[in-house]
């Protein structure tokens, strides 16, 4: 049975883990943004509240795309995997990716 992300319920991001990974701290960050540590340190702990506009910011200080702050650390998203593969290639992946998924629900 696939999971069920219950009504209401906000996906995660992986903020902590991706500071942590990068070997930084509230204060590095901080520094890196121009912003103070306390307005870093209430980024993390409420999330909830991250505007895609500070999602960008922390991301370019992590040196990362925006949306890999929705994934862990070390896990490679797809889109990424086939970006610059040539076009039959991205609809061969596609194709399988979507016969995988069929057949685990």
């Amino acid at each position: 049975m696939a999971t069920r992300i219950r009504k209401g319920a906000r996906p995660y991001l992986y903020v902590d883990e991706w500071i942590a990974h990068r070997g930084l701290n509230d204060e590095k960050i901080a520094n890196r943004l121009g912003r103070d540590r306390v307005t870093i340190w209430r980024w993390r702990k409420e999330k909830r509240r991250l505007t895609p506009e500070k999602q960008a910011e922390l991301a370019s200080a992590l040196d990362i795309e925006p949306e890999e702050l929705w994934r862990p650390p070390g896990r490679t998203s797809l889109d990424a995997m086939i970006k610059n593969a040539p076009e039959e290639l991205r609809a061969m992946a596609v194709d399988i990716v979507g016969r995988l998924v069929k057949k685990a629900s």
